[in-house]
């Protein structure tokens, strides 16, 4: 009778070890599995954001003249520098800035967004050191514009760049999602303000089409942009995440205007130019400058 008992004790031992080992199993794989996810999210975004100067230099090349009151003054870094989440996000303002300004080789404004850009990568956790020696440089090279492209692009590596992994990945996803937000600002603010008695409307619409194609091209970036800011915040603790529900909406509505447009279908047809009008630039535009009012506020 003993003997029976222990067998069927054992029996019971197995069966809830192998029920504990399926558990364990179950949560790993999930875990596992949320963590592709992210990874990917993560990959996605930092691979395929635009690279640091090509918008300002979409911008330059339509001869549009340099306009300073599209940009966010750069004596307002101070009202930022306290907060790392609205430093980080001003830095990705300023940065798309400073490559306006750079693409227009406009020196006086560009050295005033340099030392934006440099006060806000230290409140952000950017290398002292690093940072000292790129602002000496860039000091160095100021009279050559194409001398400080390349020290911006290095200041982007070293202030944004090598957040990538560690535990202040959030606030590197935080900075490129406003460059990007910026960059699409001064781009349809450049549309917006185009003179219309200048050229004939074809002969205006040839030059902008190149600058309104790459408006439109940005759907799978602000996509990515809004997918990884849901996986790095937690919507439960705002605390942790300034302001994620205004966020989280307003990316989405900026999505949804995007795919009421059709755009990956238009651009896949040559139909692009179809879409280039004033309804859809504004439209645009009052999304996009919504969100960049709310980056830009002091609160």
């Amino acid at each position: 009778m003993k003997q029976i008992v222990f067998i069927l004790l054992l029996g019971s031992a197995a069966v809830s070890c192998q029920k504990s080992k399926e558990t364990v199993d179950s949560t790993a794989s999930a875990d596992s599995v949320e963590a592709s996810a992210f990874t990917a999210e993560r990959d996605a975004f930092f691979s395929n954001l635009t690279a640091p100067a090509e918008a300002a230099a979409q911008i330059q090349l339509s001869a549009a003249e340099f306009s300073p009151k599209l940009m966010n003054d750069p004596k307002l870094f101070t009202q930022y520098a306290n907060n790392e989440v609205k430093a980080a996000a001003n830095l990705g303002v300023y940065l798309s800035d400073l490559n306006y300004s750079i693409a227009y080789k406009q020196s006086a404004t560009t050295k005033e967004y340099f030392s934006a850009v440099h006060e806000l990568s230290k409140a952000i956790g950017g290398e002292a050191a690093t940072l000292e020696f790129l602002k000496k440089r860039y000091n160095d090279n100021i009279a050559q514009n194409d001398s400080v492209k390349t020290v911006l692009n290095d200041l982007v590596k070293k202030s944004v760049g090598n957040l990538q992994g560690t535990e202040k990945e959030r606030l590197a996803g935080i900075t490129m999602g406003s460059y990007q937000i910026e960059n699409l600002h001064l781009a349809l603010g450049t549309l917006q303000s185009y003179p219309k008695d200048i050229l004939p409307s074809d002969a205006r619409q040839v030059i902008l089409i190149p600058l309104f194609k790459m408006v439109l091209e940005q759907q799978r970036n602000v996509e990515d942009i809004y997918n990884f800011l849901k996986s790095v915040s937690d919507p439960q603790n705002p605390d942790q995440n300034p302001n994620y529900p205004y966020y989280a909406k307003a990316f989405e509505e900026l999505i949804g205007i995007y795919r009421k447009l059709d755009v990956d279908e238009k651009i896949a047809n040559n139909q692009g130019a179809e879409l280039m009008n004033d309804a859809v630039v504004q439209e645009l535009s009052e999304k996009v400058n919504a969100i960049r009012n709310k980056i830009v506020s002091a609160e």
